[in-house]
């Protein structure tokens, strides 16, 4: 093993350490909540069982994981790839949701004039288009007008809310059903397996992640984009431009996120239409907490999905088996969140105490350069 490979294996060992200790936290204080709530010092131990045969334990159960985590492997790319920009797109809910209506509106405008390949084609496309639409303006305003992306993210969700659902309800209802959804698209995503829920947005959800990882770590374009986000001032001083690498980072990030909406439209059982309460699925907010779970490895988003999607899918079999609340997998989740973030904080520096705008020999020097023959 080179010495190289040594410096990757370490870094991701060492990237593993935070989130484990804040999964081990989590798990503890679940435990005790089960605990207090059954009356029970063994309802933990039966109820983290339940959670784990749900999620992990025989084709079905991984059926229902990989089916949860498809999603949560773009959002959570997407949100990283801001954060790796020093942005926070807590939007990826809503390009979310306007991804997956464009696709739908493709997917049944246009299904009596193309072809089912050429359609899908489009209808992801469509998705991707939508998601970095809408994820431009926050971007925009960000670079022009120093808008917080946070606010203007968060205020866009609520347009994209009740855009979708009206939408959904009035001029591309279908009017033929009674339930308040889009007509039926007519292309989706093709099953891996004939039994089993899992598509082939699993394959374009893990290309993604590999993809921008890749990117981050070996190409000019990564090497900007995590200097201006480790180090604003210092990036601009040495001539990177940080308002586009932010655009770009933001644009990229709410693409993903409309794929995620047009995979889920387009493949995962029972959709295939966009039903007017599809805001809300959760898969965008959640993409929050797998991003923050990650923590410095872009690679790391693929065990935190899986994470998620398994605690997802194990929350049904808990509450069915031994009649555990499926909430306690959400007050798990928000633990784990806490757990991360109060680690983040505490190890973050104060910004006081950096100057306003540091030499070009002063860019971080934990951000290493491309490879030599990098893009």
């Amino acid at each position: 093993m080179t010495q190289d490979s040594r410096n990757t294996v370490l870094r991701l060992l060492a990237g593993l350490t935070r989130p484990a200790t804040a999964l081990t936290i989590a798990l503890i204080i679940g435990a005790v909540v089960i605990g207090i709530a059954q009356k029970s010092a063994s309802a933990p131990f039966q109820a983290y069982g339940a959670l784990f045969r749900g999620a992990f334990v025989g084709a079905g159960a991984w059926s229902s994981t990989l089916s949860r985590t498809m999603p949560l492997l773009l959002t959570g790319i997407a949100v990283y790839v801001g954060m790796a920009a020093g942005l926070f797109n807590i939007g990826a809910e809503g390009q979310l949701s306007i991804g997956g209506l464009a696709a739908a509106a493709v997917g049944f405008g246009l299904r009596a004039y193309l072809p089912p390949p050429a359609l899908l084609f489009l209808s992801l496309l469509a998705g991707v288009l939508a998601g970095a639409a809408w994820a431009f303006l926050p971007a925009y305003l960000k670079v022009t007008r120093g808008a917080h992306e946070v606010i203007t993210a968060i205020l866009l969700n609520y347009v994209a809310q009740n855009l979708t659902r009206y939408l959904a309800t009035g001029p591309l209802r279908d009017r033929t059903g009674g339930a308040a959804q889009t007509p039926e698209v007519g292309a989706t995503l093709p099953r891996l397996f004939p039994a089993y829920d899992v598509h082939w947005g699993l394959v374009l959800a893990l290309a993604a992640v590999v993809l921008v990882a890749l990117a981050l770590r070996r190409t000019v374009w990564g090497y900007e984009t995590r200097a201006v986000g480790e180090g604003p001032g210092a990036a601009e001083a040495a001539g990177i431009a940080n308002g586009r690498i932010q655009i770009q980072a933001m644009l990229l990030s709410g693409a993903l996120a409309g794929l995620a909406g047009a995979v889920v439209i387009l493949g995962t059982v029972p959709f295939r239409r966009f039903p007017s309460d599809f805001y809300g699925s959760g898969y965008g907010f959640d993409g929050l907490a797998v991003a923050l779970l990650a923590g410095a490895s872009a690679w790391a988003v693929l065990p935190s999905s899986l994470l998620f999607g398994g605690l997802a899918a194990g929350a049904e079999q808990m509450a069915f088996d031994v009649g555990t609340p499926k909430q306690i997998v959400t007050v798990v989740q928000a633990i784990l969140i806490i757990a991360v973030a109060t680690r983040i904080v505490l190890r973050k520096p104060s910004r006081r105490l950096r100057p306003s705008a540091p030499p070009a020999e002063a860019l971080p020097a934990t951000i290493a350069q491309p490879e030599r023959g990098s893009v």
